[in-house]
């Protein structure tokens, strides 16, 4: 299944977009930015067959980032559209969009599939939890550094869960009051 061809434009106006949304809230860095991209592309591409951006994301260690999403991030600032900075002694990126995004950019859906995963994971997790549930089977398998094509969010487990994982589906279970 062959995805749109990787537009540089999309992608950074889904960075700048995401950040002017949700990137001024506390504790929304660089991992949660990734996993909006990552969500909001991936589950498009599920629906209709096409990603927003066409972007390749590697598999890194906190799951799939955009390959080209750290010097977007720094064009974006060169451009004077966001600001991003660390504060001393930590390594967390803060963000603010500087000027709104351009609205044009994006189909009405894709810009509700942003919306929704922009602010789920904004609100409702941590870094770390996000970064859990973009480790999938195919960021499992796939060597460190490697291209995650997009179509790899299809990729089902064949094998039983083991221990952590399914501790960790009880918790989530438990946290949705599914018990």
């Amino acid at each position: 299944m062959a995805d749109r061809p990787y537009d540089k434009e999309r992608l950074k106006h889904l960075i700048h977009y995401v950040i002017w949304k949700v990137g001024a809230r506390a504790g929304f860095g660089a991992t949660k930015l990734y996993k909006a991209a990552w969500f909001s592309d991936a589950k498009t591409f599920l629906l209709t067959g096409k990603s927003i951006t066409g972007a390749p994301y590697i598999r890194e260690k906190y799951g799939p980032i955009p390959k080209h999403g750290f010097p977007i991030r720094l064009e974006l600032m060169q451009d004077g559209v966001i600001s991003q900075w660390q504060l001393p002694g930590s390594d967390e990126w803060h963000f603010k969009a500087l000027v709104p995004p351009a609205p044009e950019w994006f189909a009405t859906d894709e810009r509700k599939c942003i919306d929704h995963w922009s602010a789920l994971i904004a609100d409702k997790h941590t870094a770390a939890s996000i970064s859990d549930e973009s480790h999938d089977y195919a960021w499992h398998i796939a060597p460190m550094g490697e291209v995650l094509p997009i179509y790899s969010i299809l990729a089902e487990r064949i094998r039983d869960p083991n221990d952590e994982e399914l501790d960790r589906m009880r918790k989530k279970a438990e946290a949705l009051g599914l018990h």
